[in-house]
């Protein structure tokens, strides 16, 4: 009982510690998005694919009543950050094919819609890749999602932390487009591709900093408790 007891606040603890981290950095200002995205893989990879998602979910509610954005409707976006660390702890418990389907979903959603025939489809070419790196990195590289290998974890942690912000990304667009937030834009449908072709620019380089930000410090951290003797991920 007392294990029970001590592995229950640990889930509380750690997946509060997160949530209050994931705060904090959604009300700084990031380069075009808040900074709260490079937390997404870390969230995983500790908590797991539901308290890591608890995390995200709850830091990005917070983060935006405190900072709301400019348009109110992109204050709905904050969910998406709570799917790109469901995928994050999905990958850290190997189940790769999981966020695939994921990715599958999503993306046909958006590519069955009226107005994905408006849009540019090469401008998702980051989404694309993140597909197709997460597909070789389970079928080719099994070990490499091997939550019990300790081996070549920034390799890991990095191409976690790609394909989890990508999938952040694609979950927005999956909010705006087949979901309909585009409707709530004071944006005229017409510009809809000047914005994706904005983004196909913008977006790689969020992933870039992302990737570099999650593969320096996620593996410290991760190492961190290994030597404390806490098991990750912890859901």
């Amino acid at each position: 009982m007392k294990g029970e007891a001590a592995g229950r606040s640990l889930i509380v603890s750690s997946t509060a510690s997160l949530a209050a981290l994931h705060a904090l950095l959604s009300v700084m200002p990031g380069v075009w998005r808040r900074w709260s995205i490079v937390l997404e893989a870390l969230e995983g990879f500790v908590a797991g694919p539901t308290g890591g998602a608890a995390a995200a979910f709850a830091g990005a509610l917070v983060g935006r009543a405190l900072k709301p954005d400019a348009f109110m409707v992109e204050n709905f976006f904050g969910f998406a950050e709570g799917v790109g660390a469901l995928g994050a702890g999905l990958m850290a418990k190997g189940r790769w094919r999981h966020v695939a389907l994921l990715y599958i979903v999503l993306l046909g959603a958006f590519l069955v819609h009226p107005v994905a025939r408006i849009v540019p489809l090469w401008t998702l070419w980051d989404i694309y890749l993140a597909f197709t790196v997460l597909v070789a990195s389970g079928l080719l590289f099994k070990g490499l999602f091997n939550r019990g290998d300790p081996k070549g974890l920034t390799l890991r942690v990095g191409v976690t932390a790609f394909i989890a912000v990508e999938l952040d990304v694609l979950f927005r667009i999956f909010m705006l487009i087949p979901l309909g937030l585009y409707r709530l834009y004071p944006i005229p449908l017409e510009l809809m591709p000047e914005i994706f072709i904005a983004g196909a620019f913008t977006t790689p380089l969020e992933a870039g900093y992302t990737v570099a930000i999650s593969s320096v410090i996620g593996p410290a951290v991760l190492m961190a408790l290994n030597k404390s003797g806490i098991r990750w991920p912890i859901t």
